[in-house]
């Protein structure tokens, strides 16, 4: 009796303590109507080293793991089990499923992973890991350039085929073009959401999915809900075969779409991560949780404007400034700070010492941004100022007061983008007034308040206080290379001298020590107009060839893309007034893409070259009927400056030989 009851109590024991190993079942996949995107997913058999050990001798239901860059993050993969099953669970011993009953569900599914949903094998070369080199083998994935903007549905829209895909997750837009051979559910799955707002899409399949990092190289900019308006982006009753997949948006969407629209207002790109002692928090109020996050968790090199729902017309202006990031360089006696604008971006600027600050002010498009370093140690005049207009980078040399090696450079503040105003008005002191031909002087002159640097084909202007009342004459600074003994930190005027002008002949009578009032930069050339340009043609008319000379340096030094032809067509009275004609034949022998010709109107009987002034039997003779002629697609481009009627002439006279207005250039002041 006594084993009797000893082995009941021991039974009783055991029922209480003993452990059933439920079973580990995946999340069922959606049905593959409505599924789409970015699933990368392997599963490990039971005989895996990562399967679950099992007390009881039989191996668990194998595990389903995500990739790397699909880690589960919300909701979880794995079901809850209800109170009934728990009951049915106690009741009865579970019947586990064996080795060779998971194998056998995972063949026969033509997915190259054993993934049920995925329906098309992927190609050789198109792994996930090919995926990530050729994000990292710096191609362009975005197809705008890289350049973050925002993107309105009506644009969107228009992306719609397989040669050209975008789609919008969570409030941001990203090209897919590139990904869809890559995508484990096949092009046309991913198809499904091209041209919309796949967000609920995406929500249907695998919203755990970590599509922002899968897509960092791909991203486009925020999608801008605040045009069109909401009634009508969100109409079903629409004939687009697409319109019943956008509904009303939940409330978390709602939010997150607000808090996107401050991306859409972002100002600086730089990578830049908003702290409690930025600059951003000390004007206003810290930013909400949720921009923390999407701040910190984003891969866009961007900071984040306060202002939501701005207008589209200042978004679009904030958008178009170009990025800005710095660099420093020293030896013991100098310290250089590179600013970088972004190529072709034509920067101007100019940099000064203020109370022991090194100030740099950067002028782009428009928008003016300061960079205020408070160096280590002390700095010295003078600056020097340097730009390199094919990277669009800024160098700025300062000396040190003591010769030595410093730790680090000292502490940047980088001011935020504000629209110029007004041009800047500077008092500069008189270097040098040097004859270049029987009647011009190059007039060298140095800002009291430091270097600066006016951007490629753009001009300033000159006053003065004549008879009591102010003169004012437009002149185009000549850039470096083009005059002996220059002075980096200078800016140089070639100033014809007219006996009954108003300005001139005060101007060239100028001495050194003197002073002079010059105010800019102004102008409205864009360098970018020359990134697919292969050939480019200057019209100038005496003092007119001055715009032309920094241009001309531009095409033949740049490597990319490489000029093949600069012809200039240069229109004189004399010889004795060609300007620079010394430097033009010397470029000519040293680089044979460079052709100038010289016509003279009042030339002398010896002159063997051409003759008279700007007509459209000339430009044939020089030119030939064809090589203007604009096409599809132009890779030329026509820059024209003189007197206000040889520029009036020559645009008729090119838009007559088939030259098309965006082909074309005349600076006039």
């Amino acid at each position: 009796m006594a084993d009797s009851e000893d082995d009941q109590v021991n039974s009783t024991r055991t029922s209480q303590f003993s452990i059933t190993l439920p079973t580990v079942l995946c999340t069922p996949e959606p049905p593959d109507d409505d599924g789409v995107l970015l699933k990368t997913n392997s599963f490990l058999s039971s005989e895996s080293k990562l399967s679950l050990p099992s007390n009881l001798g039989t191996p668990t239901s194998p595990l389903r793991l995500s990739s790397p860059l699909s880690l589960p993050t919300s909701p979880s993969p794995f079901m809850k089990s209800s109170p009934q099953t728990e009951a049915r669970r106690s009741s009865e011993s579970p019947q586990l499923p064996t080795s060779n009953q998971q194998n056998a569900k995972l063949i026969n599914t033509g997915s190259a992973t054993g993934n049920p949903r995925n329906k098309c094998a992927l190609q050789p070369g198109h792994s996930l890991m090919d995926w990530i080199r050729l994000g990292n083998s710096g191609k362009d994935l975005t197809g705008v350039g890289g350049r973050i903007r925002p993107v309105t549905p009506q644009e969107l829209a228009t992306h719609n085929s397989e040669s050209d895909a975008w789609l919008a997750i969570r409030g941001r837009v990203y090209n897919i073009t590139h990904y869809l051979p890559y995508h484990p559910g096949g092009p046309e799955e991913l198809m499904k959401g091209a041209g919309i707002d796949a967000t609920q899409l995406f929500d249907k399949v695998h919203p755990w999915v970590n599509f922002d990092s899968l897509l960092a190289k791909c991203v486009v900019g925020p999608l801008r809900f605040n045009i069109p308006d909401s009634d009508e982006l969100f109409d079903t009753s629409s004939s687009s075969p697409k319109s019943d997949r956008l509904r009303e948006p939940s409330k978390t969407q709602e939010l997150v779409r607000k808090s996107m629209e401050n991306l859409a207002n972002c100002i600086t790109p730089v990578r830049k991560k908003i702290t409690s002692r930025s600059e951003e928090n000390v004007k206003s109020s810290p930013p909400s949780k949720i921009m923390q996050s999407l701040i910190q968790s984003s891969d866009l090199p961007v900071s984040i404007s306060r202002r939501a729902a701005a207008s589209p017309t200042k978004s679009a202006e904030k958008v178009d400034v170009p990025p800005l990031r710095y660099d420093w360089i020293q030896t013991s006696t100098k310290l250089t700070i590179s600013v970088y604008t972004g190529a072709l971006a034509n920067p101007g600027g100019c940099a000064r010492i203020t109370e022991g600050i090194l100030l740099i002010e950067v002028a782009t498009n428009g928008w003016l941004r300061t960079l205020k370093l408070l160096p280590e140690a002390e700095l010295e005049e003078p600056l020097q100022l340097r730009v390199y207009a094919e990277s669009g980078k800024i160098d700025v040399i300062a000396q040190k007061a003591d010769a030595h090696l410093w730790k680090g450079c000292g502490e940047v503040t980088l001011g935020v983008a504000t629209r110029v105003a007004s041009p800047r008005t500077v008092e500069c002191r008189v270097v040098t007034s040097d004859v270049v031909t029987h009647d011009s002087v190059m007039l060298t002159v140095s800002p009291r308040s430091g270097p600066v640097v006016v951007p490629l084909g753009h001009h300033i202007r000159v006053h003065m206080k004549v008879a009591g009342s102010e003169c004012i004459r437009s002149y185009t600074p000549v850039g470096e290379g083009w005059f002996p003994h220059e002075d980096a930190s200078a800016l140089r005027l070639a100033v014809k001298k007219y006996p009954n002008g108003c300005l001139s002949p005060h101007l060239t009578a100028l001495k050194v020590g003197e002073t002079v009032t010059l105010s800019g930069p102004y102008g409205s050339f864009q360098l970018n107009k020359l990134k697919a340009v292969k050939k480019i043609y200057f019209l100038a008319a005496g003092t007119g060839i001055t715009p032309m000379l920094g241009l001309l340096n531009f095409m033949l030094s740049r490597s990319n893309l490489r000029c093949e032809r600069a012809h200039l067509i240069f229109f004189n009275k004399t010889v004795d007034d060609i300007l620079f004609k010394e430097n033009f034949e010397e470029i000519c022998k040293e680089d044979n893409r460079f052709v100038v010709t010289h016509v003279l109107s009042d030339a002398k009987s010896s002159w063997t070259g051409h003759r008279g002034r700007i007509n459209l039997d000339l430009l044939h003779q020089i030119l030939g009927k064809d090589p203007l002629k604009c096409g599809d697609q132009c890779t030329h481009f026509a820059c024209i400056c003189g007197p206000m009627e040889f520029t009036q002439t020559g645009l008729q006279l090119l838009k007559k030989c088939s030259m098309k207005d965006e082909c074309i250039h005349a600076f006039m002041g």
